[in-house]
């Protein structure tokens, strides 16, 4: 899972087309364990409207983001250990590594009215206005949320935000003496980071999938 598993914890979305509701992982199963059959289909109030499995409780932060921005086609929230570690360190994260330049400028933003999980609508909306039009966000001692157009970008944001926490969270203090200047780290983004090579790494991811299921016998 690269590390952004947790158990039975951490979930995914997709919008589903034409309609105000959304694909889900459920609750009670891990990113791992999820079958197709086993996603249920929510809509923006919460309530489960196809599917017998539970819904996350969190539920929230994933439709107050599909209410806030039309554009957002998947989101994914998960507890990767560096990045809720380095996000509580409140410093800024820098483009040290090419993955942080995916991000920065400007810095990740950090929710942090709260370390509890988010449960309600009142929120969830707090969650998707601070992360505003930006790929992603940590939330502070708990974990991080990333958005995209699709579940691939959603999910290779998550990746790259957790390698790029993970890089920094290794120096002293996690503070960097240097770092990728932001003309060059936009001009980075836009050479690695477009969207034919973030399909190259879900594509990559899919085929590490397939090696470990004929090595596991899955």
């Amino acid at each position: 899972m690269e590390g952004q598993g947790d158990a039975v914890w951490g979930h995914a979305t997709v919008r589903h087309p034409g309609a105000d509701t959304l694909w889900m992982k459920p609750a009670g199963l891990g990113l791992e364990e999820v079958e197709p059959g086993d996603m249920i289909l929510v809509d923006l109030e919460g309530r489960v409207v196809r599917g017998t499995r539970p819904r996350h409780s969190e539920v929230f932060i994933h439709s107050e983001i599909f209410r806030a921005r039309p554009e957002v086609g998947a989101v994914v929230h998960t507890h990767p250990a560096p990045s809720a570690v380095f996000a509580s360190l409140g410093v800024p994260l820098r483009p040290i590594t090419h993955e942080g330049t995916n991000f920065v400028p400007p810095d990740v933003p950090r929710f942090d009215e709260t370390t509890d999980l988010i449960v309600t609508p009142e929120r969830g909306r707090a969650v998707a206005r601070t992360l505003g039009t930006r790929p992603a966000l940590f939330l502070v001692s708990h974990g991080i949320v990333t958005a995209g157009a699709t579940i691939e970008e959603a999910t290779v944001n998550a990746l790259l935000l957790d390698k790029a926490a993970g890089a920094q969270l290794r120096l002293p203090g996690g503070v960097p003496r240097h770092w990728t200047a932001d003309e060059e780290a936009l001009v980075k983004r836009s050479r690695i980071y477009h969207a034919d090579n973030l399909a190259s790494r879900w594509a990559y991811l899919r085929r590490s999938l397939a090696r470990w299921e004929r090595r596991s016998g899955a």
